[in-house]
């Protein structure tokens, strides 16, 4: 069973996607990392990058999604609202 702990299984969190990427950028501003290491990390470093912006892409939907819906159940309510004040009038407006 996949640890999501495990930097190598490709199922990081967000918070550790980034916190991995901002290693890698530290060690890519150091002036003694050997050529194909910095290669290397390039690489990854554009993988978790990718796999941080598709995670902030499926909660920017989810969060899109979410307030759709929210307004959808308050155009309702409001419209029920509105519906019920025409038939709840005061017994007494009548007697007068």
């Amino acid at each position: 069973m996949a640890n999501r702990n495990d930097k190598n299984s490709g199922t990081l969190t967000f918070e550790e996607a980034l916190t991995e990427l901002d290693e890698i950028v530290d060690a890519l501003e150091t002036d003694t990392i050997p050529l194909e290491d910095l290669v290397n990390h390039y690489d990854k470093g554009m993988n978790l990058l990718g796999q941080c912006q598709t995670q902030l892409q499926h909660a920017k939907q989810r969060v899109e999604t979410i307030n759709r819906e929210a307004q959808a159940g308050l155009s309702v309510d409001s419209t029920e609202a509105s519906d019920n004040d025409d038939n709840d009038q005061d017994p007494t407006d009548e007697l007068f």
